[in-house]
């Protein structure tokens, strides 16, 4: 039996909601997967409520008037629906209009989980994900965009000399002049370094291209200019693509936050940076618990295993 019309809207939302949530797992991701390949019509509608929610732009007095009819909405579902469906409009409201890690995820076209994905593009080229890492592209006759919205990316480009190959991160811009590169989405920066052939980075600030070739990284944020360093080794440009994280001096919060990407469920550290040592080394990301355990180790630490996959990390 297929959806009524109203349900499969409301099926959609629900299944929006839910990967906005940044928790989705594997089991619900195939089960949304086998929803949507299952009618055409299902596909439609998801396709049709992920565009309104990424068009949505409103004013504080807006949010107010949207939030009031959906909440009617909402309490008029219930009865008819139960607490689930009739909930989950507003819950998709709420989470576009106040959660920018919502309207990251339903930007996105392709996303990861804690796993590294590789991605074969509509033309050819092909995009490595990192894990938690989320890419929208938009490709026309003229040109091929890219716009990573979270996360790391390796790119290995198609050069095609009438058909740009642009990658877009925190309103700077790198284009592909025949190469193979990496591009971070760091929390305050976005690195650009190059495995093979050679980029061209615009940053934010409208300077003039900065062309990069293979071992050369390029840093830029929205309030500084960029600056490049050269003879970056290629085992350094996306270690994580080949199943490795390199530590080198980082601080005990910043390599098991680093390694904790690759696994499901929290990771705690309740320890002050200044008083414990820092950590150097290459870890393998598909053993991640046996890494954050050498790593406390390390640090003079135990870890404790609670439900649900959290990870404890205190001071012996």
């Amino acid at each position: 039996m297929t959806d009524e019309p109203h349900d499969r809207t409301q099926t959609a939302r629900g299944w929006i909601v839910r990967m906005a949530s940044g928790a989705m797992t594997d089991d619900e991701l195939a089960a949304f997967r086998h929803w949507r390949a299952a009618s055409e019509d299902n596909n439609t509608v998801f396709e049709r409520e992920r565009a309104l929610w990424r068009a949505l732009r409103v004013s504080q007095e807006q949010d107010q008037a949207a939030l009031g009819t959906w909440r009617r909405m909402g309490r008029r579902r219930q009865a008819r629906r139960g607490l689930f469906l009739g909930v989950s409009a507003v819950a998709a409201c709420l989470l576009v209009l106040y959660a920018p890690v919502a309207a990251t995820w339903l930007q996105a076209d392709r996303w990861s989980g804690p796993a590294v994905q590789t991605l074969t593009l509509a033309d050819g080229s092909r995009a490595v994900l990192d894990s938690d890492t989320a890419i929208a592209t938009h490709y026309t006759p003229m040109e091929r965009t890219v716009t990573l919205l979270r996360g790391n990316a390796l790119f290995d480009v198609k050069h095609d000399p009438h058909r740009p190959f642009r990658v877009l991160a925190r309103g700077g811009m790198t284009e592909d002049v025949g190469t193979v590169f990496e591009i971070r989405r760091e929390s305050r920066h976005v690195r650009v370094a190059v495995v093979q052939g050679r980029v061209d980075v615009h940053t934010p600030q409208g300077e003039p291209a900065i062309r990069l070739g293979a071992g050369d990284r390029a840093s830029y944020a929205n309030a500084l200019g960029a600056s490049v360093e050269h003879g970056i080794p290629p085992e350094e440009i996306a270690a994580w693509a080949h199943g490795n994280l390199i530590l080198d001096n980082a601080s005990i919060h910043t390599a098991v936050a680093a390694m904790a990407r690759y696994r499901q469920g929290r990771v705690y550290v309740l320890a002050n940076d200044a008083d414990m040592p820092h950590i150097s080394g290459a870890f393998r990301i598909d053993q991640a618990d046996t890494a954050i355990a050498t790593m406390a180790a390390t640090a003079g630490m135990t870890v404790t295993r609670l439900p649900g996959r959290i990870l404890l990390l205190r001071k012996g």
